[in-house]
């Protein structure tokens, strides 16, 4: 639905005082300043959710899990919807998604449309709110979407990408097929003039690209036309991010050497394997954004044999935690300091006695704990392969309290 035909309708935002709710209301007063807009948020009340017959739309925030609602009748749109309904329908969208490397594949394809000298916006999962931009897009939209925000999704960007699927956000979906069926809403609406794109190896990915009437395209990690030495990224993985990049900036008609001097320049994403630098003789790294077991599988191979204590834990959404704890034993790993729900769950997966598993209250005393332990000239990394609700706000705040303790102590 165009926000400008909410204009004298009904309007109910669920979630209104969470980050998109806020965005949603302001996107409203300013294209549809006659909308009679009701906000509903469960920090006004358990009943928030109750009575929702009657309005015209109901624009749910991503953080509220579909089983709370239960009528499937109700008009349910989210504000994803709503931003690619709004935009000029000239823009082209590039949709980007995927359960590990969404957001560094999306951040590289619109650093390499920048340098093409393209007119490009970032926006989406990654932080700065789509609809906020509504009319501020130029000729591309980079769009990092999540399988939240997909899921009222009927509407499909023109370019699509996916970078990877594998179990997550179970407890929110219900089970993996309700979660693949959300990624899926992002091919699934595409027209024959469209294109998907996906990662060879991830047979998940193929999967949701299949469900495109469009153009399926595989990418894999020898399409990178840069190797990761030359770049500012950590990490063999990060091969599959840039190729997925290239070749989508490619399809695109941009040539190999502009393509290479945005990857060359790419700084990378705050909080993703970002080095701190050496402090009390240990170098410390923060990967705070990794919210899952695999990507910080990823992460320690990419520091192996470096790494000597991990810092983990956070959110349990009920993850397999048995590779993680495998990768940890095998990968010379001494020092595991669990925090947060799962902590306990991923201790328990680590079946080495000879790595010594300690617990922290708070991230104060999982770096004190660090200090004291990791071997002087070796790496301490904390990748929580969880989310970060319950003690933190989110990754960033996580991310930014340890790498102050770091810093400026």
């Amino acid at each position: 639905m165009n926000i400008r035909d909410l204009n004298g309708k009904s309007v109910a935002i669920l979630g209104a005082h969470g980050r998109e709710g806020v965005a949603m209301q302001e996107a409203l007063k300013s294209y549809a300043p006659d909308a009679n807009v009701e906000l509903r948020d469960m920090k006004d009340g358990d009943d928030y959710l109750e009575n929702l017959d009657g309005f015209d739309c109901i624009i749910k925030s991503p953080g509220i899990p579909p089983a709370l609602i239960t009528n499937h009748e109700l008009p349910i749109t989210n504000s994803t919807q709503i931003f690619l309904d709004s935009i000029d329908p000239k823009t082209t969208v590039i949709g980007v998604t995927g359960s590990k490397g969404k957001s560094t594949t999306a951040s590289l394809i619109a650093a390499i449309l920048k340098q093409a000298g393209k007119n490009v916006s970032l926006v989406g999962n990654i932080g700065d709110l789509a609809v906020s931009h509504i009319e501020e897009v130029g000729s591309f939209v980079v769009l990092e979407m999540s399988s939240y925000q997909l899921m009222q999704v009927t509407r499909s960007p023109q370019i699509a990408v996916i970078t990877s699927f594998f179990p997550e956000h179970l407890d929110y979906h219900g089970d993996l097929e309700s979660y693949k069926k959300a990624k899926k809403n992002i091919t699934k609406f595409q027209s024959e003039n469209d294109t998907a794109f996906y990662f060879d190896a991830s047979e998940g990915a193929k999967e949701i690209a299949d469900a495109s009437a469009g153009n399926k395209v595989a990418y894999k990690e020898e399409d990178s036309p840069i190797a990761i030495i030359d770049t500012k990224l950590i990490g063999t993985h990060n091969l599959f991010n840039i190729a997925g990049a290239a070749t989508v900036a490619r399809h695109l008609e941009i040539d190999d050497e502009t393509i290479v001097e945005a990857i060359r320049n790419f700084e990378g994403l705050p909080h993703r394997l970002k080095d701190l630098g050496k402090h009390s003789n240990i170098i410390w790294v923060d990967d705070a954004i990794s919210t899952t077991p695999q990507s910080t599988i990823a992460a320690i191979h990419a520091l192996t044999p470096q790494i000597k204590t991990i810092i983990v834990g956070g959110q349990d959404r009920g993850n397999d935690f048995t590779q993680l704890g495998e990768v940890i034993a095998s990968t010379g790993v001494e020092h595991v300091i669990l925090m947060g729900e799962s902590g306990s769950r991923i201790g328990e997966a680590i079946a080495d006695p000879n790595v010594i598993v300690h617990e922290a209250s708070s991230m104060e005393e999982a770096v004190k704990i660090a200090k004291e332990n990791t071997p002087d000239g070796s790496l301490c990394l904390l990748s929580p392969a969880s989310p970060s609700y319950g003690m933190y706000k989110d990754f960033e705040e996580k991310g930014n309290i340890y790498q102050s303790l770091i810093t400026n102590h």
